[in-house]
């Protein structure tokens, strides 16, 4: 097999493209490999902090969700994720729509809020464990 052949099949492979089945040649092998400019975009992740025991959006938070909206309406989101303990990502939801973004464009995922994203040392209250991850 040949060097253009190889590349073709590990490009497509590695983009989890399905390889093509029928006798291959080096034109339909290559026609299969991801173009150059087909570069995954990294999806856009906001993460909006609460105090403990709290349901308050602060300023800071309010602005992340704002950010958040205004990049859903950019990249044309169709499902907004909202991660995090249900009181939480319910505040964050209701502000969302405060926003602008419609109430079905919005998934609630729940998390328990026991288990930080980042494990600490000390022990102590972790401010990640008392956050909502908004994805799209």
């Amino acid at each position: 097999m040949n060097i253009l052949k190889r590349t073709a099949i590990a490009s497509a492979l590695l983009a989890g493209s399905v390889a093509l089945l029928a006798p291959a040649n080096a034109q339909n092998l290559a026609a299969a490999a991801p173009s150059r400019d087909a570069v995954a975009k990294p999806r856009p992740g906001y993460v909006v902090f609460f105090e403990q025991n709290s349901t308050q959006l602060s300023p800071t938070a309010t602005d992340t969700i704002r950010l958040a909206a205004d990049s859903a309406r950019t990249n044309k989101a169709k499902v907004i994720r909202i991660v995090g303990s249900a009181d939480r990502a319910k505040a964050v939801k209701d502000a969302l729509v405060l926003q602008g973004v419609l109430p079905t464009q919005i998934a609630l995922v729940g998390r328990d809020d026991t288990g930080p994203i980042v494990r600490a040392s000390t022990g102590m209250a972790e401010p990640l464990t008392r956050s909502v991850l908004i994805a799209f």
